[in-house]
């Protein structure tokens, strides 16, 4: 007989919020050199993919981590996420890119409770 865990710990990796909105990914360049976690926010220009900056506009998020030496990357393009696992630049905050993000598809929610 299967047993059910009940455990209310989140992982790191449980950065999807619901299945209410449909998970669409793509794969995206990045440049060689970064490593950055899955949850980052992104911003991508001309096919290109990288750390989403304070001025920037941000249109993804990473789906899995990258290390310095992968050019290539899967991210969400569309889906429900929970914003206090997504990830921003040290002088950013994911709350500034929101509306941003929800007018591309992406949508931002709690921690279950």
């Amino acid at each position: 007989m299967a047993t059910l865990n009940e455990s209310t710990e989140i992982k790191r990796n449980d950065i999807i919020g619901s299945s209410a909105v449909s998970i669409v990914t793509a794969n995206v360049k990045v440049a060689a050199g970064t490593a950055m976690a899955r949850g980052t926010l992104l911003t991508t220009t001309d096919g290109t993919a990288a750390a989403t900056v304070k001025a920037g506009v941000a249109d993804c998020i990473l789906a899995a981590d990258v290390s310095a030496t992968d050019t290539v990357a899967t991210v969400y393009t569309k889906g429900m996420f929970i914003r206090d696992l997504l990830t921003a630049a040290s002088d950013d905050t994911v709350v500034a890119h929101e509306a941003e993000l929800r007018k591309a598809g992406i949508y931002l929610t709690a921690i279950k409770g």
